[in-house]
């Protein structure tokens, strides 16, 4: 049986819903933000943006999950995204979790509580043998995030070039 329809979720303070081209702007807000893109690759233009929603809303369709936009549970603003996809790790598919809050989100333990639910949506909802998480090895607010959400640190690999260290939870732990 499959499993129920990944479109939505909650957590205690924030809700999270598919990508949607109603969340192009909020995107675009995102992806100008120094901030917010310092340890995601440096900000993005306009069609930068617009490639990574398309790359975002196709993996949706393939996979049935992916990007998430994030709205606090007081308000419904827009807040940050988290992500659950597949990506190609030395070639090997794994699928990865992700988190972004705009600058004035942070330091609040939103990251903690979304990066938690990314995990459990991956290995109990999807039933995946593991999850892994990425992050740059300068990035230590992220590395303690990881950690609180019991992913544990497997090694150094190369993603688009550039050195990060891969996080990963779940029965694969690779020894490294």
């Amino acid at each position: 049986m499959a499993p129920k329809s990944l479109d939505r979720f909650s957590t205690a303070r924030l809700l999270a819903e598919r990508l949607t081209a109603s969340h192009l702007p909020n995107l675009r807000q995102m992806d100008q933000n120094e901030l917010f893109m310092a340890h995601l690759g440096g900000v993005r233009d306009e069609a930068g943006t617009r490639a990574y929603f398309n790359m975002n809303v196709a993996h949706w369709e393939e996979h049935g999950f992916g990007l998430w936009m994030l709205r606090d549970g007081q308000d419904g603003t827009v807040i940050g995204r988290a992500v659950l996809r597949h990506l190609d790790v030395d070639g090997v598919d794994e699928v990865e979790i992700g988190y972004g809050f705009l600058p004035d989100f942070w330091g609040q333990g939103l990251a903690t509580e979304v990066a938690r639910a990314c995990v459990g949506i991956g290995l109990e909802r999807l039933q995946l043998r593991s999850v892994v998480a990425i992050t740059l090895p300068t990035n230590v607010a992220s590395r303690r995030v990881m950690e609180k959400a019991r992913l544990t640190y497997e090694r150094k690999i190369s993603h688009q070039g550039i050195p990060h260290l891969l996080f990963r939870v779940g029965q694969d732990r690779a020894t490294s």
